[in-house]
């Protein structure tokens, strides 16, 4: 199986976007973006942009008359809107998409699948809670099932009360309520399936997490070589089972008792993954660009340790305090990477630097 692809259309113009839409440029294939907003980081590498809402089915339906395929660089795309689009490449499929985006769905997808994951129960009415509240073993974890990331629509919770008062917070939103896992690590596989069913890992990743938000990310984790090889025995499984092409993430918790959980998936390219821009022998973005284009793809090596740092909002104006920190001493060299965001937030991403030994 093989495309004929010379135009990839990537949904979505932030830092994701930009460094997909860079990997298109070096491949030779033009790149076209959809944007919702102006002035994105992406439009410094897209030979063409397009801007719309992300649920304007008709603006929609035009930039994917001028590519060959789809892909996306963030998960809160309006399937709705996708499936009504004539493009029929559209990569990571459009059923991994729909499963990602409600956790819900994704606590079932990992039921189905014999999957361990940490869920407890669904809250989506007062019947729901008056059957969970009786079992729970507090603390727990309440997580809408819709539109969250960076933390956002979550909370951990100790009693009944604050239970009720959370969901009334997320006025009253179908949500999950995870138990709170006694956590050694947290570790991401970042893996890619391409058109010919063919499937590449790297070596796992592990993060660390400030405020709900990626702090740090260490490449290779430090793992032990059973452990390792139980986590990639269950990415294979979900990959192949979402029937997937593309680059896909999974987040996975790892307790005090080397007992695994899956926490969620990714279909996309992921913040844990921009270290290998650095210390890799194919970026995450490249390699996901060769996935759902057919191009022939190298075996994914980690060349080098490496080590991830976010830029969270005000952090990008203190590039040379952090590089020169103690804690990143080890390191031989430091590279800096602006997103060329216009305006600064608390809590949002404004660029990284990876650190490489």
């Amino acid at each position: 199986m093989s495309l004929k692809v010379s135009t990839v259309g990537i949904i979505g113009g932030g830092q994701l976007g930009m460094f997909l839409a860079n990997s298109c440029n070096k491949l030779g294939l033009k790149v076209f973006v959809y944007s919702d907003s102006q002035r994105v980081p992406a439009e410094k590498y897209a030979d063409k942009m397009f801007y719309g809402s992300f649920e304007d089915v008709e603006s929609l339906k035009i930039f994917s008359s001028e590519v060959d395929l789809i892909t996306y660089e963030f998960e809160n795309v309006s399937t709705k809107a996708l499936k009504k689009l004539e493009q029929k490449n559209i990569y990571p499929p459009i059923s991994a998409l729909t499963i990602s985006q409600d956790r819900k769905k994704e606590k079932q997808f990992f039921s189905k699948n014999k999957i361990n994951h940490a869920g407890i129960g669904l809250l989506n009415n007062m019947n729901s809670l008056k059957k969970l509240e009786t079992s729970i073993q507090y603390p727990v974890i309440l997580k809408t099932s819709r539109f969250g990331y960076d933390g956002k629509g979550q909370a951990i919770v100790k009693n009944t009360k604050s239970l009720k008062r959370q969901w009334k917070e997320n006025n009253y939103q179908e949500c999950i309520i995870e138990r709170k896992i006694n956590l050694k690590k947290e570790v991401s596989v970042i893996c890619a399936r391409d058109i010919k069913r063919n499937i590449y890992f790297y070596q796992l990743f592990t993060n660390i997490h400030k405020n709900h938000i990626l702090s740090e990310t260490t490449s290779p984790s430090i793992i032990d070589a059973e452990i390792e090889g139980e986590l990639l025995k269950i990415s294979k499984k979900i990959i192949t089972r979402l029937n997937y092409i593309g680059l896909l993430t999974i987040e996975f918790f790892i307790d005090k008792e080397n007992k695994i959980f899956v926490n969620e998936i990714a279909p996309r390219v992921h913040n844990s993954g921009h270290i290998t821009l650095d210390n890799a022998n194919i970026s995450q973005f490249e390699l996901h660009i060769r996935a759902i284009t057919g191009k022939k793809i190298p075996k994914p090596k980690i060349l080098k340790k490496g080590l991830m740092r976010n830029l969270i909002g005000n952090e990008i104006k203190n590039v040379n305090r952090i590089t020169s920190m103690k804690k990143y001493e080890g390191f031989n060299k430091n590279i800096k990477y602006d997103y060329g965001k216009k305006i600064v937030k608390v809590g949002r991403k404004m660029g990284h630097i990876n650190f490489i030994s």
